[in-house]
């Protein structure tokens, strides 16, 4: 599918967490304001899951990490981070793979770069810059607050624990 054409769902770090059964990060990802609320859960590798987590801390550390030299290389070179989009999630054997670009503007020219959703998220937050989800993506694995049985929209610290094990292994990557 054309990148520009599909529908897409601003969304925005909720909080990272670990998956109980597998000890893997995960992003959880919030739909900004919609009346729907819906989550998508990602599992991440553990250094981007530190890059995030560091970078929502406002941890600083005496050399840059990569996504830091990346957003810094971007905008040596006169060219800006837009946005990125995790525009894809694919099956293989009982595993999900999310797919993700960043769309980079430079000399006039837009342009879609390959990359993984974890490395997209790093970089999108140090630039400061949306991140999306196509609507297909969200529609088909994400999920709504109200479907959680939370009853409040703000009480979301415990996400992963109202989820049954079942729908964890659903999204388990």
């Amino acid at each position: 599918m054309d990148a520009e054409k599909q529908e897409r769902t601003e969304v925005k770090v909720h909080f990272l967490s670990i998956d109980r059964s597998t000890g893997a990060p995960i992003v959880v990802l919030k739909e900004r304001e919609r009346e729907e609320n819906r989550i998508l859960l990602i599992w991440i590798g553990e250094s981007e899951a530190a890059a995030i987590q560091m970078h929502l801390e406002n941890i600083d550390l005496p050399r840059p990490m990569t996504h830091d030299l990346l957003r810094t290389m971007i905008e040596t070179l006169n060219a800006k981070v837009a946005d990125v989009c995790v525009n894809a999630v694919e099956q293989t054997d009982e595993r999900w793979t999310f797919y993700a670009y960043l769309t980079v503007n430079m000399n006039g020219e837009t342009v879609q770069v390959d990359c993984r959703p974890s490395d997209a998220i790093a970089l999108a937050i140090r630039c400061e810059v949306p991140i999306y989800v196509a609507e297909d993506v969200i529609a088909g694995h994400g999920f709504s607050e109200q479907e959680l049985g939370t009853g409040q929209k703000d009480d979301t610290k415990d996400v992963l624990e109202n989820l049954d094990d079942d729908t964890l292994k659903q999204f388990t990557v």
